[in-house]
């Protein structure tokens, strides 16, 4: 199994992440921001490089740190790093965690172009307080990666007619697991939204997202899950992500887990969703192009791929802001009247950026 080292993703953060963030194409530019402290240790690696035998290894120099100071540009976000060393360790062993996890689930990561692109997409996980404490942030992250305290590889039954088992997610997603529910009914499938979670040292589960996937449908098992609605007032959340959240709380409970946390927002979030969005309608054209000469070598599962990407992301940023902020409130507001035993804490954006829940 592949790792990444400490030398190493300094100089493929400075060499090449920092300036794909900067560029603003793949994801929103930010700042980064060092203290003297932090410009000596890129000195002093370029002066005494990471190598590994029998490969090329790229070395930090001059115009790569120059680079980094002259980058800042006040119109946008800044992280600040007081201690860069801690915070390379961090990002370090995140990686070095995440290639484990993956490899659990049977994905193989090459330490390099993972380390690369987590480094480019981690910080779409930043809440507003994320910001004033980067290294508290990568703790947390690294927390996440390492549990373990649910971690259900194989599909197993959890109620008589329903499946469970998480799924590792990309480094783009919100968290670093989702939970997947299955209702299976004589020979009708229904796969539940997909419930992203992530558990911390103290047995905290923060919630980031009910997410709706195109995974096997029944119009039949649909049908049922509308009786959740009965006598709720203003029933304005789907009932398979009502199912899907009820399902979830009822395994926190079985694994002794009473605190969740419901974030308000991941401040990159909506700016991310708007970069995606132009370029989902620039590969449906550049495709549709392709598809008008005789010569083209498209199939029909790419373009129908690159369609439905289209249809998903294309102008849908506000949409996808109220899902993951509003609805996804709402939804936790829904549960307690589904289970008397849950209590909310807090007002959300009155009395901190999360929501806090209790299961008793």
């Amino acid at each position: 199994m592949e790792k990444i080292e400490f030398k190493e993703i300094i100089e493929l953060f400075l060499i090449r992440t920092l300036k794909e963030i900067k560029s603003g194409k793949d994801v929103p530019n930010i700042n980064f921001k060092f203290n003297e402290e932090g410009i000596r240790l890129f000195e002093s690696i370029s002066k005494s490089p990471f190598k590994l035998k029998d490969y090329w290894t790229p070395n930090i120099d001059k115009e790569d740190i120059d680079y980094l100071k002259n980058s800042i540009d006040n119109n946008m976000l800044t992280i600040y790093v007081d201690d860069a060393h801690k915070f390379f360790d961090y990002l370090k062993d995140i990686v070095n965690e995440s290639i484990k996890l993956y490899d659990e689930y049977g994905e193989i990561k090459f330490a390099r172009n993972f380390a690369m692109n987590l480094m480019k997409h981690i910080w779409l996980r930043m809440g507003v307080e994320d910001f004033s404490n980067v290294n508290k942030f990568l703790n947390k992250q690294l927390q996440f990666v390492k549990n373990r305290k649910i971690n259900i590889k194989e599909d197993e039954q959890t109620k008589e007619n329903i499946t469970k088992r998480s799924i590792v997610n990309r480094v783009y997603d919100e968290t670093t697991r989702s939970m997947v529910f299955t209702i299976k009914e004589a020979d009708r499938e229904y796969e539940l939204p997909h419930v992203l979670y992530d558990i911390d040292d103290n047995g905290v589960c923060y919630i980031y997202a009910v997410q709706s996937k195109k995974g096997i449908k029944d119009k039949k098992i649909e049908r049922e899950l509308y009786k959740l609605n009965k006598d709720i007032e203003n029933p304005n959340i789907h009932p398979s992500k009502v199912y899907s959240i009820i399902l979830f709380v009822d395994e926190l409970k079985k694994k002794g887990i009473t605190k969740i946390r419901v974030p308000s927002i991941q401040v990159l979030s909506y700016d991310y969703h708007d970069i995606l969005s132009k370029q989902v309608y620039d590969n449906l054209k550049k495709i549709e192009s392709k598809l008008r000469n005789s010569n083209n070598d498209i199939t029909r599962e790419e373009y129908e791929y690159v369609l439905d990407m289209y249809n998903n992301m294309y102008e849908k940023k506000d949409k996808i802001s109220y899902l993951k902020t509003e609805e996804l409130i709402n939804l936790i507001y829904r549960l307690t009247e589904h289970d008397t035993n849950i209590k909310i804490l807090n007002d959300i954006n009155i009395q901190g950026d999360y929501l806090d829940v209790r299961l008793k």
